[in-house]
């Protein structure tokens, strides 16, 4: 059947043209602080440019762009992390109901069957029900209160950010749906082991409170972005007018229609523009490149669907026909991804540099592991032949009592040749320790009875 969403009837006539001039500019970064700044008057005077900025560009997307031959995603995939009570949820439901398009629902306590379909046994045998993302394929959902989410359920929706598509698995087979959804994910962070609320402020990075929500490094790379947002240093006193007036509502909801009913051939990405988006994704992933795709091999897609939604916020085009991508809207897009990562809350390239040193191997690394080895040889050739050990299995290995084997395991620590897991009791070889290891002289030989070296 049809979907729920449907802009066949959406016509770009002059009246809507006229409406949507009122976003059109010739200066992006000013353009951009107005259009946070009016929603205000839709979602209240204390609406933070962080939050407005993020729900806005997640629903002024269009589904699909061409680079060069080949189709790819063109709506946005984002999750807003951020303390009880700072505007989240608010800002969503305000500009849902602003744009008349888009549904709401918690994940607290949410079932598969309930997000993405089962079947339900009837009279006559099993009924097959679409959930919530396939119900709005081509559409926009707000999920709220992921960290109540089932952990199966987290997977399940990686799988469908790969795909586009819902598998149902039914008693007599497996039904395939389309589910081409923006996704808008709110959370406050996760409860500690006592179900205690750790502040943010109080995590060593977002990388932390990332993982702790989302899991495995393959999901978390799915997303477009992350964005946390702290609890403010003052108050927005509640008798504040917002220093703007929002824009007229046919306009808003003119420019989402018109967004959504551009198809890939119409968003206009020209040659230069996507020689300037790799360089700058180039440019993201040298600073912030990790083991965790925030960045990754798809940061080009990521900073090319921000900045589609950037030119679709402005209105930028020529004939109302083709949305136009400019190396302004590259610009804010970049600025923008790296104001998400690149504060003392998020801290990602202080994790990212902390990380560089259990990756990279200078010289001096090399030198030390050379002098451990000739001291601990069993224990060192052990450790390049595994990926993970007990610490009672590595003392076993090196003949050494507690206080010796403390002593050595502090300094593999200190030099970034170990890990820790998150338990703390097992011990993982890093990859400056492979390189170093591979690099000393590591040769077979005997000692002289009673001589020490």
């Amino acid at each position: 059947e049809e979907s729920d969403i449907d802009l066949r009837n959406f016509k770009v006539t002059d009246e809507v043209k006229e409406s949507l001039r009122v976003f059109q500019t010739d200066n992006v970064k000013e353009k951009m602080k107005e259009n946070a700044e009016r929603i205000k008057a839709v979602a209240g005077v204390e609406t933070l440019p962080q939050i407005a900025w993020t729900v806005d560009l997640f629903f002024n997307t269009p589904l699909d762009f061409y680079w060069h031959d080949r189709k790819e995603r063109a709506y946005l995939d984002v999750m807003l992390i951020g303390e009880s009570r700072t505007g989240k949820s608010q800002t969503a439901k305000s500009l849902l109901e602003l744009y008349d398009l888009g549904i709401i629902t918690s994940l607290k306590g949410a079932t598969k069957a309930g997000i993405i379909g089962g079947s339900d046994q009837t009279a006559g045998g099993y009924k097959t029900k679409l959930g919530v993302l396939p119900r709005n394929h081509r559409g926009a959902v707000v999920m709220e209160e992921f960290s109540g989410a089932p952990r199966d359920l987290i997977s399940s929706l990686t799988d469908i950010r790969s795909s586009n598509m819902v598998r149902i698995d039914r008693v007599n087979g497996t039904t395939v749906a389309p589910a081409k959804v923006r996704m808008l994910t709110i959370s406050n962070q996760r409860k500690g082991s006592h179900g205690e609320t750790i502040p943010l402020r109080q995590q060593s990075s977002g990388v932390e409170v990332v993982v702790d929500l989302v899991g495995a490094a393959e999901d978390i790379g799915r997303y477009d972005f992350f964005i946390l947002i702290d609890k403010p240093d003052e108050y927005t006193n509640p008798n504040e007018r917002p220093k703007l007036e929002a824009f007229p509502i046919e306009s808003y909801r003119n420019r989402i229609r018109w967004i959504w009913s551009r198809k890939p051939e119409q968003i206009n990405i020209p040659d230069g523009v996507k020689e300037l988006i790799v360089h700058q994704a180039n440019r993201l992933n040298k600073l912030y490149d990790c083991h965790i795709n925030f960045f990754g091999p798809e940061a080009w897609k990521k900073l090319t669907r921000v900045a589609i939604a950037v030119a679709g916020m402005c209105v930028s085009t020529e004939d109302f026909e083709t949305l136009d991508v400019k190396p302004d809207h590259v610009e804010w897009a970049k600025n923008f991804l790296i104001a998400c990562y690149d504060n003392e809350l998020f801290n990602l390239k202080g994790y990212v540099d902390n990380e560089r040193k259990y990756t990279t191997c200078p010289k001096t690394s090399v030198n030390v592991l050379q002098g451990l080895y000739n001291q601990h040889k069993t224990l060192i050739i052990q450790m390049s032949r595994g990926t993970e050990f007990s610490q009672r299995q590595l003392q076993a290995l090196s003949g050494l009592d507690n206080k010796d084997f403390n002593k050595v395991m502090n300094t593999f620590a200190e030099c970034y040749f170990i890990r820790y897991t998150r338990t703390g009791d097992r011990v993982i070889p890093t990859e400056r320790f492979r390189q170093a290891f591979k690099q000393i002289n590591n040769n077979e030989y005997l000692r002289k009875v009673g001589h020490e070296i």
